[in-house]
Parts: C-alpha cells; structure tokens; sequence
C-alpha cells in the first residue's frame, strides 16, 4: 500500500496498546522516530484500509502492506486446517512476528504477535512479576501450564488466567498478543 508499510503497521499495533502503557508507547513511538500524529494516522488508515470496498481484503490486505509472508506453516483447527503467515517487523520487536492465522479464499481469522521459531523464549518468573511488553501469549501458555486463555470480546485483545499457587487467578491482559498488563 502506498504510504504505509512495516513501520507504519507497527504504529497502528501502538493505538490500542497505549490504552494500558501510553509511557511505552511513547518511548516506541521515540524509537520509530514517529510523532503521536503519526500513529494516530496509522491507526486511522489501517481502520480506513479495512473498510475501504477498494482496498484489499485479508490475506492479500496483510501482503500489500507487509509484503509476502516470510513464512507459512499449516496449523490444525479443529476439523479445519489454517495457514499461519508470519511477518518480521523490523524496529520494536525484533524477536516477534506479525501472524496471520488464514482459512479458505484468504479470509483472515486473527492476527497478533508470537515470538520467532528461532529466538529464545524470556525466561517468566513469577507471574504476578511479568512486565508489560515482556512475552507473548505463547510463552505464557508455555511457561504456565494451568493457564486458561479466554476472548474479551474486545477487538486486538486477548485475555489469560493464570491460578498462582495459592490459588489465586491473575488475569492477563494481551493487545495484539502482547502482554499489557497482570491484575489480581
């Protein structure tokens, strides 16, 4: 798409992550050498990109912005098989992907952040210890077994549980796949 490519995409992932670290927002858009207007225009061309009738839509949407996928695996859905598509996002989080889980005529079903094949995953302490931006849905439910994941209904987010030994649930909260905030 014209005028809006990787780094512009991860400026639109920005918006909604601000609603709970505005202060790493911030530093990001810092790092990206972007302005809050500049994100803001991401977010809103991204929504723009979406609904326009002429622009493409899913997969071929993800692939005019990001360009082809770097890699593609088969993943099993129930009795369904979808293709994950997976893009490197240069600047801010050079050990995660941007994947696209992708069924039939490339509709795309969901989209986040998940942590490269091929780095390594941080080690999790405790997880009333984890900090905002530090993993991703992924390692939480590899390093925390009794996790359950649960939708928010809220678009870009993502909700797990995890019991502490004490029998305590902690609710993460996840934009885009990663982690924003660990409530009680």
């Amino acid at each position: 798409m014209k005028g809006f490519a990787r780094r512009e995409f991860q400026l639109m992932l920005l918006r909604r992550m601000a609603d709970f670290q505005p202060e790493l927002v911030e530093a990001a858009c810092a790092e990206l050498s972007a302005t809050h207007a500049e994100y803001m225009a991401a977010h809103n061309r991204w929504q723009t990109l979406q609904r326009s009738r002429s622009a493409p839509k899913g997969l071929a949407l993800y692939e005019a912005v990001l360009g082809p996928a770097e890699q593609r695996r088969q993943v099993p859905y129930g009795d369904a098989m979808l293709t994950a598509h997976q893009w490197r996002l240069p600047g801010l989080w050079p050990d995660l992907r941007w994947e696209a889980l992708v069924g039939t005529e490339g509709f795309v079903l969901h989209g986040w952040l998940v942590r490269s094949a091929d780095a390594l995953v941080p080690e999790l302490g405790a997880v009333d210890r984890l900090a905002p931006w530090s993993c991703v849905v992924g390692d939480v439910l590899a390093r925390f077994p009794d996790a359950r994941q649960r939708d928010p209904e809220v678009p870009a987010r993502w909700g797990v549980d995890v019991p502490d030994a004490a029998g305590a649930v902690h609710r993460l909260m996840f934009v885009h796949g990663l982690l924003q905030q660990v409530a009680r």
